[in-house]
This record gives C-alpha cells, structure tokens and sequence, in this order.
C-alpha cells in the first residue's frame, strides 16, 4: 500500500515537517492564545484520568485553579462518571493529539509533521505542562502566545486537506497504511475548533465545507 508521504505529495499536500508559511493568512482566530492553553489543560486532564489518574483529585485541583466551569459538558460527565469514564476511556486517551496540536498553535510545540506517529506523551507530561494535582496554572496560561498567523494558516490547510482526502479514501478503503486515523482526526478537531464559534463538544468536524478536488 502507498505511505501517507508518497499520497499526500501526489495530492499537491507540502510533506514537510515545519511548513512555509501560508500566503492566504487567517486575519483572525475565534480563540485567544490565553483560551487554547486552558483547553490544553482541560485535554490533559481528561487524558491523565483515562490513563488511570484519580479523577477526584483531578477535580478537585481544577476547582482550585477556577478551571471546572471551562471544563465541557461531556468533560464534566466524564469525570464524574466512572460507568461512562470506563465506556470512553480508550476514546479519552487519543484527545493528546488535538492538545499536542493545540500546544503547537501556542509554541510549546516544534512542529507536528504528518499524522503518522503519536505525540511525544513523556515529553508533553514532564516538560511542556503544568504538573496535575500540583502547580499552579496562572504562569502557564498567561505566558501563551501564537506562532505568526502564516504559520497556523499553513498546518491548518495541510491538515484539512489530509483530513477531506482521508476521509474520501476511506470511502474507497484506499487509506495509506502508515496513517494513523486518529492523530489526524484529533488535529483536525483543534483546528476546527481553533478558527470556528462552537463549543468543544459541538464543533463539526464534517466536509461538507471543505472543498479541495
């Protein structure tokens, strides 16, 4: 089977591991880089609870931090369910490619490259965030600035584009065998949630809106 480098370049999609930068700048995002590193937070505590941490002392310490109300409906209910926790856990876990994605946005992050390799876990939980529990977040959220627009714009097109052909491959069970689904999948979702209006739980990670035939 073709590998995702190979499809990708026959798709005109740039391959490159740091992307140049894009011509056809976003002017604007729906979120401010302050706003994306909470989300980071909230992504990373519900990953830490389905990876087996305690989701009362999770809680807890969000509550402390005045994060619980940033915290989605289904986050909410995630972590005070533990029937519903145990249904969605495995789910939970692959959300640290939308908050390795989202850490990008903000420049904790070198670069993201093709969806065919999961995030550096070890990397995310001992250098790049805050310690759960334990530290306190106002330094984390109010030091987080966005890489130059051209820059987003850019891995924001690669990765909808992979995402719209994806997912027509799919369609045709004519997916690259390296591609890992669900890393593309959890980009796209920062993304679109990044540069759209709606609710974290509610944004449309449909197609019908994308366009690139």
């Amino acid at each position: 089977m073709i590998k995702t480098k190979e499809w990708a370049e026959s798709l005109n999609i740039d391959t490159q591991d740091a992307l140049p930068p894009s011509e056809n700048i976003m002017e604007s995002y729906c979120r401010t880089a302050s706003e994306v590193a909470v989300r980071t937070v909230m992504l990373h505590s519900i990953v830490a609870a389905a990876s087996g941490i305690d989701r009362e002392r999770i809680t807890g310490w969000l509550q402390d931090q005045n994060l619980w109300e940033q915290a989605s409906p289904r986050e909410r209910s995630l972590l005070q369910s533990p029937r519903r926790f145990k249904e969605d856990s495995s789910g939970a876990q692959w959300l640290q490619e939308a908050q390795w994605a989202l850490l990008w946005t903000i420049q904790r992050v070198e670069n993201l490259g093709l969806p065919t390799k999961r995030c550096d876990s070890i990397k995310l939980v001992d250098e790049i965030m805050p310690v759960l529990g334990g530290d306190d977040i106002d330094s984390f959220i109010t030091s987080a600035e966005f890489r130059p627009a051209a820059e987003i714009s850019a891995e924001n097109d690669r990765v909808s584009r992979l995402y719209y052909y994806a997912r027509k491959a799919a369609d045709k069970e004519e997916m690259p065998e390296d591609l890992i689904y669900s890393v593309l999948h959890n980009r796209f979702w920062a993304f679109r949630w990044l540069i759209n209006n709606e609710p974290w739980d509610d944004v449309d990670m449909g197609i019908d809106d994308l366009n690139f035939d």
